[in-house]
């Protein structure tokens, strides 16, 4: 239908009914959205996470009346706010409402922050971190607030936890090429250019290889799973 309104179509009146039926459809899918994302088990949280991008792609592309889209996009704010709604589906809400500037860097900070509280079950947590930034990891490289609000969270998660979710950081962080994996260390080590290379923090020369030791135990008991 989206193709059809903004492209055109052949036969006659096609345009005219769709440039009807559309709207009305958009309106029904904001009223109920809120309801359908409630509590939802992966399988169903994932399709339903699908077809919200799809019907925010479509509606986009159809160029609605605004109070149409308004009326969408208030239903993407209201999952942010319903303590039932599902966090993989809230975390999709809010990366579209940001994507459109709907959320300021400062709110998607804010709420980030609260999403990915310690106090949030972990489970929950990492389902609002997918939703937020699968396929949207880049966001990080120029977006210090997010940033900041992702490394708190990280830095609160004991190892039992950060170990049940390294399957998750390692996909959300797939789809970022080298080069693009490169500026993001760049951005979270704040490196300058020239001769100054990485700031490194106190004691780094007796962390880094108990680190890396962690890091390839971790990676290989994923492996072996």
């Amino acid at each position: 239908m989206a193709d059809i309104l903004r492209y055109g179509e052949a036969r006659a009146g096609t345009v005219e009914h769709l440039a009807t039926l559309m709207p009305r459809i958009v309106v029904q899918a904001a009223l109920a959205l809120p309801y359908a994302a409630r509590n939802l088990d992966a399988a169903a949280a994932g399709k339903l996470r699908g077809a919200i991008l799809a019907a925010d792609s479509a509606i986009q592309l159809a160029q609605l009346e605004a109070d149409v889209v308004a009326g969408w996009r208030d239903a993407l704010q209201a999952l942010l706010r319903d303590g039932q709604a599902t966090r993989l589906v809230a975390g999709t809400a809010a990366r579209l409402l940001y994507e459109v500037e709907l959320l300021t860097a400062g709110q998607a900070s804010d709420l980030l922050a609260r999403m990915l509280s310690p106090g949030t079950p972990v489970a929950e947590a990492a389902g609002f971190f997918e939703g937020f930034f699968e396929g949207a990891g880049q966001r990080l490289i120029h977006d210090a607030a997010l940033r900041g609000a992702v490394d708190a969270w990280l830095m609160a998660l004991d190892k039992e936890a950060f170990t049940a979710n390294l399957p998750l950081f390692r996909r959300v962080f797939s789809a970022l090429d080298p080069a693009e994996r490169r500026r993001l260390m760049d951005a979270l080590f704040e490196r300058r250019g020239g001769a100054k290379g990485y700031r490194l923090i106190a004691g780094a020369a007796d962390i880094w290889p108990k680190h890396q030791a962690r890091v390839i135990e971790l990676l290989k008991s994923g492996a072996a799973r």
